[in-house]
């Protein structure tokens, strides 16, 4: 008597959501997603609905025309951690922290705010060149500490209230967010992990994907707006804001290069459809060579015609993107390094406490970068090790 619904309980706990040419299965409160074809998202909802699984089974395999084995789909769901023995009914869903803050900064209301301040912000860097960024401003004060410090500071807040836009706008809509640190190529970056955003429906996750960019553009335009309203803010001020929108400018600009893991690289996805552009692209990419592995050949084979020509128009984005970093790494990035680098080794001839900062300052300009460019070192190592493997091995190279 009470085993049937104690079964109907088992899958009331998953999550189906349509994405694309099929559906999203997730399980509530973990972070593990699966995407399956349309007829596997239907028989999860048929058996939410309380029809057996015999019944599944008769019901897809009359829609599809052939034998469908519903119940080893749900043992692979089980197998994936998706699907679980435990037939008591899922908890009650509770607002993650921040819930009500989220939709404060990014409901309806704030998001047509921040739209109109990034809008006001391209028209005054359009219209006024002098309000424009320069990497100059990247060295705001002729003591290198000082410039180090303030330029660090200034990053590392706008870097959290990015990541924390992130966070809220999840937040807002229900999903949990974990802030962490990486690398993107020659950069050290913050990241907040939105996995949850997979039990949203598909154009719902935009808003948390943009959130941080979004916030980014309304700061630098409020700044901008301030510099052209109320004119000379008098030193330091003025170098301090002006630090402030290259950090945003720049860091809104690293976000647009699709051909990084980026915040707009997430919402590509979104836009395309796709779930694996990453590895698509990176099979496909060696099967131009002649160099695919095994994998590749699995992946490819399993790809549909939509997959393989996103992938293609992803890696046209992703070759040419990435001498555009390397560009913009040596033209801005490097050229406010140096300068530093300058002023640092000018102060090693005053005293004793001058040529102490300035080695300090020496030293907190080279590691950081250092760093960002071992870990691209070690990936382009890392990349040619894979092709030469694949090269040597029998079947690699067709």
């Amino acid at each position: 008597m009470v085993r049937p619904a104690m079964t109907a309980n088992r899958y009331q706990a998953l999550t189906v959501v349509p994405d694309a040419e099929g559906y999203i299965l997730g399980r509530r409160g973990a972070d593990d997603f699966v995407a399956v074809p349309e007829i596997g998202g239907q028989v999860i909802l048929w058996l939410q609905a309380g029809v057996a699984v015999d019944d599944c089974a008769a019901r897809a395999s009359e829609a599809v025309g052939q034998d469908v084995d519903v119940a080893d789909f749900l043992a692979d769901l089980t197998a994936a951690g998706i699907l679980t023995e435990d037939a008591e009914p899922p908890p009650p869903e509770r607002p993650p922290p921040g819930h009500r803050i989220g939709r404060v900064f990014f409901g309806p209301v704030a998001l047509g705010i921040q739209a109109a301040l990034v809008v006001a912000g391209i028209v005054l860097l359009v219209s006024d060149p002098a309000l424009r960024p320069s990497y100059h401003d990247g060295v705001p004060f002729a003591v290198p500490l000082v410039s180090i410090f303030t330029v660090t500071t200034v990053s590392l807040i706008l870097t959290i209230i990015h990541e924390l836009a992130h966070k809220l706008a999840a937040a807002w809509l229900g999903v949990y967010g974990r802030i962490s640190f990486g690398r993107r190529l020659f950069f050290l970056v913050a990241q907040t992990d939105v996995t949850g955003l997979w039990v949203l429906p598909r154009w719902k996750r935009v808003i948390p994907l943009v959130a941080g960019m979004l916030v980014d553009g309304a700061i630098a335009a409020a700044f901008l707006i301030l510099q052209e309203t109320a004119g000379n803010l008098g030193s330091p001020t003025t170098e301090i804001v002006r630090a402030a929108v290259l950090v945003n400018v720049g860091g809104i600009i690293g976000q647009l290069e699709v051909y990084m893991r980026t915040d707009f690289y997430a919402v590509f996805l979104v836009v395309t459809g796709r779930k694996n552009l990453w590895a698509m692209k990176g099979a496909v990419a060696r099967r131009l060579i002649r160099r695919p592995s095994a994998e590749d050949a699995e992946l490819l084979a399993a790809a549909g015609p939509k997959d393989i020509f996103w992938a293609r128009f992803y890696l046209v984005l992703y070759l040419p993107g990435v001498a555009v970093a390397t560009w913009y790494f040596v033209v801005f990035r490097l050229q406010a390094m140096v300068s530093m680098l300058r002023l640092s080794w000018a102060a090693l001839d005053g005293g004793v406490w001058s040529a102490a900062g300035g080695v300090l300052a020496i030293v907190l300009i080279v590691v950081p970068t250092g760093i960002g460019l071992l870990g691209a070192g070690r990936s382009a190592v890392r990349t040619v090790r894979e092709l030469a493997r694949v090269s040597s091995s029998p079947g690699g190279s067709r």
